[in-house]
């Protein structure tokens, strides 16, 4: 099973469910994808395991949707979507979205393209703006910054996983 993961207007496939960052020295898993929401089944939901910072570098835990240990953060969850506020902001500080086959023709075509060339069985998008040991990552729509590096238009078959770093130009 392939997936697709795209950040702002990059897009990188994957059999792997999982995200990790590279910061030269060692790899840091920062979100795992635990299930995916299957349409024709109610019980089947998006659900995750995340690993993040805030932009003051106070670490966020999510264990199956769930924050583990913050009140002053909280998790926004429905059947294809997992989001997380931290209190007093209005952004979400990570936003995974599932997104239904209905939805792909909103985006760029260089994403529709390879969507419909290698037809992954999930499409998700991340966005967000938080920490992972000490790189900053802002993704929005249209672009991804990590660190001081801007990321757009890219497509990325990540055969070992999908292991983004602050230095990596490969994408």
């Amino acid at each position: 099973m392939k997936h697709a993961f795209i950040f702002g207007t990059t897009i990188f496939l994957s059999e792997q469910n999982t995200l990790t960052l590279n910061n030269g020295d060692t790899n840091a898993e920062f979100l795992r994808i635990l299930s995916f929401n299957n349409h024709q089944s109610a019980n089947k939901s998006l659900c995750i395991n995340a690993s993040v910072s805030t932009l003051d570098g106070s670490i966020v835990h999510v264990n199956a949707n769930n924050i583990e240990g913050r009140m002053d953060v909280r998790a926004e969850v429905t059947a294809n979507r997992v989001k997380i506020y931290q209190a007093g902001h209005e952004e979400p500080l990570l936003d995974v979205y599932q997104l239904d086959p209905h939805e792909f023709h909103g985006l760029s075509s260089h994403i529709l393209n390879e969507i419909n060339v290698q037809h992954p069985d999930k499409v998700l998008t991340i966005k967000g703006n938080f920490k992972v040991s000490g790189v900053h990552f802002l993704i929005e729509n249209e672009k991804m910054f990590i660190d001081n590096n801007g990321y757009a238009n890219g497509v990325v078959n990540a055969h070992h996983g999908i292991i983004l770093s602050a230095v990596d130009h490969d994408f």
